[in-house]
């Protein structure tokens, strides 16, 4: 149940950093000036991008996934997906230059949904578990 529930929460916040990377790359190139370096910068990020960039966030995604399937490195999962969401928020909420309204804390929802689970996830399963389970229900388990 809890890999099943990482990994949709994994998919969940898939749409969010595509879309807090887009911010970030199109600030640096239209911070630029002019045109032609807008076009120029546009352009050296697609020819990295294209091959690296898309590979390398697939990996990741699958990285990430992978990461809550097993019992023991769920946690480290947890804990990627919610420092990653909430870097995310921050990113989204920051960059635009108008003030944030409801409507768009509606739309973090899901993403801000994403951060609870992985911290609560690091809470319930993280390292220091082993430390808070009574002894007689570690030989049970």
């Amino acid at each position: 149940m809890r890999a099943g529930l990482h990994v949709l929460a994994t998919l969940a916040l898939l749409p969010y950093v595509l879309l807090a990377t887009a911010f970030v790359l199109l600030e640096q190139a239209i911070g630029d000036g002019t045109l032609s370096a807008l076009l120029a910068t546009l352009l050296a990020q697609v020819l990295w991008l294209v091959p690296w960039g898309l590979l390398g966030f697939l990996a990741g995604t699958a990285l990430l996934a992978a990461l809550g399937l097993h019992p023991a490195s769920r946690w480290v999962g947890g804990l990627v997906l919610c420092v990653l969401a909430l870097a995310t928020i921050a990113v989204v909420m920051v960059k635009p230059t108008a003030p944030v309204e409801v409507e768009d804390l509606i739309f973090l929802l899901p993403c801000l949904l994403v951060a609870v689970y992985g911290a609560w996830t690091v809470i319930a399963e993280g390292p220091q578990r082993a430390r808070r389970t009574p002894v007689h229900d570690r030989r049970s388990a």
